[in-house]
């Protein structure tokens, strides 16, 4: 593996950095002094490798996720902590299927009076997935259809057997229907029902003026697909509603102004949609100024013909679960085990600009590096297992496949802490999902450390499986709660950058982050330091950790 110029110039200091770490441990340092080497600038130095642009927003798979793990294997190593698997490495590697689109053998052919023109992939036009559609050309304006709310982008268009082209954009600020997405799910949902062969998306005023700028087309992004699936994976769980894209893993509709693609789709630049519509780049731009405005753009059938062939190549691939463990002290309580999870993946990469995303979850990423160093100050009696996991973004991949390949028996883990997203929103307030959904000791391990140092105000909203936002299954303490693994998703809440270019370390609060850490840092110590494994005391159908409970609806 080739690292990047960011990781290079990191390590030296790393070296450095980790040799004071390591003195403190031979000193013998008191609890609160191994606390205490949780820091606001250890949690900044980690992050800007993590979460800067030469990790490319860490796909899965990707150069960019590698680079990631490799640096937390590096510091993991430098601080003390073994690797976990069986052949001596710190990498879970997860087998998959990746596919790429062929930019040679991809096209849009576009017929209409002013004869044939072909454009490109991705300079012109980027795909959702592979196949071949084609149809008359219908346009629908911003694409909503809700008669009911006074907005009706379709009206008597039939749109059966056709392309359908919509426009990407905002509504103004103060229109309802800009929060509303079941008003925003119209977009998608419609073309489907009503029969549309083809659905292309011209790209904002925004996204067109940066890619020409840049002199880039569109970001192709490698998808990959698990080899199989697992007993954990609660498949029926994601279904044709608003939720669904958000469980797995896609922008918020109110927060882009985006529709998620379907397959059969593509989304186009202004030229292409200007060959389409017959008309000029400027009559577009005042489409988009309306819509902008929050004023309709007539839609209308269209004289032309779209046919949309995406050509993909496919290929065996892999992307590592990074796995670290800290022996416990305790000759006998270091065969247990205590999981602190993160994941270091994101999503990649949008118009060739990287997504960073340094809360979601550099945050919990780097917040681990920094409970590695305070464990090589002050370990506990249970072994301490730091678990990495790609592919969270895509569905939990890496940690549904860490619990059915565990490198250690289910039954002697006591508990997972899943820190993910740590360091936005009120400074004094957390979200805690799961804590005592098994075992009433874990929430009460939370709360006391949380009432003896951090003193922050937790909230359980999300903890019911109930709630619209679904966040009790979108991260990675479930799969372990599906295995009887009492878990917690130590989680600050989501803001207008989740899942956009703008969730950056410039907007972290690692005051925040420090607390969060370092509380989660304690509840470690607390839990790996008990006489026995939690008990299994909250739900009557979990009474033994194992793959048996994958069963259990109460938990599903």
């Amino acid at each position: 593996m080739v690292l990047r110029k960011s990781l290079c110039l990191a390590v030296p200091a790393l070296l450095i950095f980790c040799a004071a770490v390591t003195l403190d441990a031979q000193q013998g340092s008191p609890l609160p002094k191994a606390m205490s080497l949780i820091t606001e600038e250890g949690l900044r130095f980690h992050l800007n490798v993590i979460a800067n642009d030469e990790t490319e927003g860490r796909n899965t798979p990707s150069t960019g996720v590698n680079v990631a793990s490799r640096y937390l294997a590096t510091v993991a190593a430098q601080y003390g902590l073994k690797p976990l698997m069986a052949d001596g490495s710190y990498y879970q590697n997860i087998p998959m299927d990746v596919t790429l689109i062929s930019e040679s053998r991809s096209r849009l052919r576009v017929l209409s009076q002013n004869g044939e023109r072909i454009f490109h992939c991705p300079q012109s036009f980027v795909g959702a997935a592979a196949g071949a559609w084609g149809g008359e050309v219908v346009f629908v304006g911003y694409g909503l259809s809700v008669p009911e709310k006074g907005w009706d982008d379709y009206g008597p268009l039939d749109v059966a057997g056709k392309a359908v082209i919509l426009l990407e954009g905002q509504l103004p600020d103060g229109n309802p229907l800009r929060a509303d997405r079941a008003a925003l799910a119209t977009r998608t949902s419609v073309p489907r029902a009503r029969g549309a062969a083809l659905v292309l998306t011209v790209i904002s005023p925004e996204r067109e003026k940066e890619m020409a700028e840049r002199g880039a087309g569109f970001t192709i992004t490698p998808r990959a697909a698990l080899h199989t699936s697992f007993p954990t994976q609660n498949q029926a769980r994601v279904s044709a509603n608003p939720q669904a894209a958000a469980r797995a893993g896609q922008p918020p509709q109110q927060a882009t102004g985006r529709p998620s693609l379907p397959p059969g789709s593509a989304e186009i630049r202004h030229d292409v949609a200007a060959s389409i519509l017959g008309i000029s780049r400027a009559e577009l731009e005042a489409m988009f100024s309306s819509i902008a405005g929050g004023k309709q753009v007539p839609g209308k059938a269209v004289d032309a013909r779209v046919e949309l062939s995406v050509i993909t190549d496919r290929r065996p691939g892999n992307s590592p679960n990074v796995l670290a463990v800290m022996e416990g002290s305790d000759p006998r309580l270091k065969n247990e085990y205590v999981v602190i999870s993160s994941h270091h993946d994101h999503l990649g990469m949008r118009n060739g600009r990287a997504m960073n995303g340094a809360d979601d979850d550099g945050s919990g990423t780097v917040g681990m590096l920094e409970i590695a160093k305070a464990l090589a100050a002050e370990r506990s009696k249970r072994s301490v297992i730091l678990a990495w996991f790609t592919g969270e973004e895509k569905g939990l991949w890496g940690s549904h496949y860490f619990v059915n390949n565990c490198p250690v028996p289910l039954e002697n883990i006591s508990a997972n802490l899943n820190l993910d997203m740590i360091s936005r929103n009120d400074p004094n307030r957390l979200f805690l999902i799961a804590s005592d959904n098994l075992s009433k000791e874990l929430d009460a391990s939370i709360r006391a450390m949380n009432d003896r140092y951090s003193r922050l105000a937790f909230d359980y909203v999300y903890n019911n499986r109930a709630h619209p936002d679904r966040f009790y299954y979108r991260s990675d303490q479930y799969p372990f709660v599906r295995m009887g693994i009492p878990g917690v998703w130590i989680f600050c809440g989501t803001t207008p950058d989740y899942h956009t270019l703008n969730d950056t370390i410039e907007r972290v609060d690692f005051k925040k982050m420090e607390k969060v850490t370092r509380m989660a840092y304690l509840v470690t110590l607390d839990i790996g330091n008990k006489p026995a494994l939690l008990k299994l005391d909250a739900n009557p159908e979990v009474i033994t950790r194992g793959k048996h409970n994958t069963a259990v609806d109460s938990i599903r």
